[in-house]
């Protein structure tokens, strides 16, 4: 009886842990240091369902706090200069809900609306040919890629898709893995689902429970066959994943793994 009695105590001890750093996680995302949030993204992702609940909670804040610190070399929405070169996040995080956003629909890969397909490499490749001379003369190019909505416009839209995502988990949570949530992305119409879906394939390093090479060559790999055909714009990556014949893509998230 005293030993049952440990283990519980035990495991409600774990899970109290699990739960503040969980917490002291999301409260990350609150923070204007882009550093800080990006840094805690990951580890939030690596939660899976765990976090969807807290994250769903955040996307109700529709505040605009605009980030600073290690944004040289980011690309975003509400980038006002581009240095022509860095990584892009295609949420405006300025905003909070979209900070809570863009973790989640990494996670879920979902498309819930949030992420500005506008932004794209083509758009930013046109911009340096057509204004290096800008680029020489100033070692930057000044850009404007914000919503032409007004503050008020956008809490509006933020509110309608906070609602809606939250009906989609009540719907959903009893059920949903993320394995079937990458499979379903996989095997959708939706050319942002599967951007999301192979991007974290090819590069992520999160643990997604039941992704094993077994599932991934009979569950997942005949809806990537299927992309590389159909010439969108995420056809090239689908084959670029295909063309992985060593399965390097699986084992850096092995690697992952046994780092914890």
């Amino acid at each position: 009886m005293k030993f049952r009695i440990a283990i519980l105590l035990l495991f409600a001890f774990k899970l109290c842990f699990s739960q503040t750093y969980l917490d002291t996680l999301i409260s990350a995302l609150k923070q204007p240091d882009y550093q800080k949030m990006d840094d805690a993204k990951d580890e939030i992702v690596g939660y899976q369902k765990e976090a969807i609940p807290k994250l769903i909670e955040l996307l109700k804040e529709n505040t605009f706090q605009k980030i600073k610190g290690n944004t040289m070399d980011l690309i975003y929405p509400g980038a006002d200069k581009f240095y022509g070169h860095g990584g892009i996040v295609y949420y405006d995080i300025d905003w909070i809900c979209n900070r809570a956003a863009w973790v989640l629909e990494e996670i879920t890969f979902q498309n819930f609306g949030y992420r500005d397909t506008s932004l794209t490499e083509d758009k930013l490749f046109a911009l340096q040919i057509k204004n290096y001379a800008e680029y020489q003369k100033k070692g930057y190019y000044k850009v404007d890629f914000k919503s032409k909505l007004s503050k008020d416009e956008l809490k509006q839209y933020y509110a309608m898709l906070a609602d809606q995502v939250s009906k989609w988990w009540d719907s959903n949570k009893n059920t949903w893995t993320r394995f079937n949530a990458l499979k379903e992305a996989l095997a959708s119409d939706d050319v942002v689902r599967q951007g999301i879906a192979i991007q974290y394939l090819r590069y992520g390093e999160t643990s997604c429970d039941g992704l094993t090479i077994e599932n991934y060559t009979t569950e997942l790999k005949p809806s990537i066959e299927k992309i590389a055909k159909t010439k969108n714009k995420e056809s090239d990556r689908a084959q670029l994943l295909l063309n992985d014949k060593e399965n390097a893509w699986f084992k850096s998230k092995q690697k992952k793994e046994n780092t914890k």
